[in-house]
């Protein structure tokens, strides 16, 4: 866990990480890279076959079909990501590996949108249901029999990266988030952006051994509910406890 996010993002995908949030919030260019990953080479007229059957509902497939040729595929191909052969009529997947895969998995994951939603707002006798994220192996686990042995009122879901927090996201409630900042393929800060989307008031704490003042800054800049330093000892864990009680405290009155 080294280094900040850009440059976590520029190793694993060359791309610089808002950069490529940017790229993957179109559907169109979402629909093109998720293709290409699972076949690397595709026709253009397979992609309009695709792109017509995915986002075509109503009837202006002429309009979508311009813009994949002449505005989305000339973008993907700028920052690397296809080789685009309009004479051949064929387009190529490059650097699709585990750095792009992830942020796409993750993009698309975002638009599979649970139909029910769910209340979030608990009663007073209620559990506080914590998703921490960490991709250090075997502290999530360590931290969560903590917490909970000692917060009888916690009950905490782990998961080892960002892609497997959203699909724990998906799958349940939570009234609280706890991430590391520092995480490979998506950072906690840009987990952070994906959560704010579909969730703007969940309470998102930063929990890192990493930092200083200015990463603290820019944390809370970024929208995060608060930021715990990582300790020594029990102490951390019941610093973090009562962090995320007052969090979601501060929500729950709110509502």
């Amino acid at each position: 866990m080294t280094g900040n996010s850009e440059a976590e993002a520029g190793r694993t995908t060359g791309i610089p990480s808002d950069t490529l949030f940017g790229i993957l919030s179109n559907p169109t260019r979402r629909t093109v890279l998720f293709h290409l990953r699972q076949h690397r080479v595709a026709t253009l007229d397979e992609l309009d076959e695709i792109v017509h059957e995915v986002l075509v509902t109503d009837g202006d497939s002429e309009r979508v079909r311009t813009a994949l040729h002449h505005v989305h595929l000339p973008k993907l191909e700028a920052q690397g990501l296809v080789r685009y052969d309009v004479g051949e009529g064929t387009v190529e997947g490059l650097a699709l590996g585990e750095g792009v895969g992830e942020w796409l998995d993750l993009a698309v994951r975002r638009e599979i949108q649970l139909e029910a939603t769910v209340d979030r707002r608990r009663g007073d006798d209620e559990m506080i249901r914590v998703l921490l994220v960490d991709d250090e192996p075997g502290l999530p686990e360590t931290i969560a029999g903590s917490v909970e042995r000692t917060n009888a009122d916690m009950t905490v879901t782990t998961a080892t990266s960002a892609l497997e927090a959203v699909t724990a996201l998906e799958s349940e409630p939570f009234d609280c988030i706890v991430s590391d900042y520092q995480m490979p393929a998506i950072s906690g800060l840009d987990f952070l952006k994906a959560v704010r989307e579909r969730d703007a008031t969940i309470p998102f704490i930063v929990f890192t051994a990493k930092g200083s003042e200015q990463t603290a800054s820019t944390a809370i800049a970024t929208g995060v509910t608060d930021y715990v330093r990582k300790g020594t000892g029990q102490e951390q864990y019941e610093r973090l406890a009562s962090r995320v009680r007052a969090a979601v405290d501060r929500t729950t009155d709110s509502d």
